[in-house]
């Protein structure tokens, strides 16, 4: 009762995330607590990353960021290390570079920054295509005072192709998703993990894609909401491993 509390009072000092606050407390516990099934459902499913790739069309292995922007990712893990904040770990962030660089994608959303990794990634990917664009959408950690430190790992010089909104995903979204028409070529879903969450934003982003585009999410294994989600639109995903948590990926 006291942590609910707690919570209502940071959505009442900060007023223009107050709208999530109603997803926050209408979370049904017991649709929460399905990790484990989760969990079970993702190692029976999951392949490689360069499985994953091919299977998506792109004819290359995984292409290692620390490898390929040695000098950029030094520079950022050192961003990360001064950031008096902990926030989430950086994701698949080589998997979702190599991914879109080999492709025709060029509008893109992401939910969830933090430290700005995931954005770092699509962004080395997209520098080099011509009007492409990402909008990243975050809200600040609830309790924790990160707004300062959101994207801190990103460098100023790749800040023409992306926007970050700081926004309650239910405003935050179709905001986004309006700058681009309501047609994006791919998203990266990395913000809120609950199964509420998930369910309301999947629908939202999936209908705005363009045919051929993709869907990626993280910390699939957290609950059941992503292997709902793609049962209610006749969809088998293909689920990769990552720092004991599992992505996954849908093709429109």
């Amino acid at each position: 009762m006291i942590k609910k509390l707690k919570t209502i009072l940071w959505f009442i000092s900060k007023p223009k995330y107050i709208p999530q606050i109603f997803q926050v407390l209408k979370r049904e516990q017991e649709k929460e607590n399905t990790g484990k099934e989760a969990t079970d459902w993702c190692k029976k499913n999951a392949i490689s990353q360069n499985s994953a790739l091919n299977l998506l069309g792109v004819e290359s292995d995984i292409i290692i960021l620390e490898e390929k922007y040695p000098e950029i990712i030094l520079k950022s893990k050192k961003e990360e290390e001064n950031c008096p904040v902990k926030m989430g770990g950086e994701g698949a962030v080589s998997f979702i570079y190599t991914l879109l660089k080999n492709s025709e994608y060029k509008n893109i959303i992401e939910t969830g920054v933090a430290y700005g990794w995931s954005t770092l990634a699509i962004l080395l990917a997209l520098k080099d295509k011509k009007d492409s664009f990402l909008i990243s959408n975050d809200m600040p950690y609830i309790k924790m005072n990160n707004d300062d430190y959101v994207g801190c790992v990103v460098p100023s010089e790749l800040h023409n192709k992306w926007k970050l909104q700081r926004e309650a995903d239910i405003k935050g979204i179709p905001k986004a998703l309006s700058y681009f028409n309501n047609k994006i070529d791919a998203c990266h879903y990395d913000s809120d993990k609950s199964y509420r969450g998930r369910m309301w934003s999947s629908p939202l982003l999936w209908k705005a894609l363009k045919k051929g585009g993709l869907f990626i999410s993280d910390d699939i294994n957290d609950n059941l909401a992503f292997k709902h989600f793609c049962e209610s639109i006749e969809r088998k995903p293909i689920i990769i491993k990552h720092n004991e948590k599992y992505v996954g990926i849908i093709k429109k």
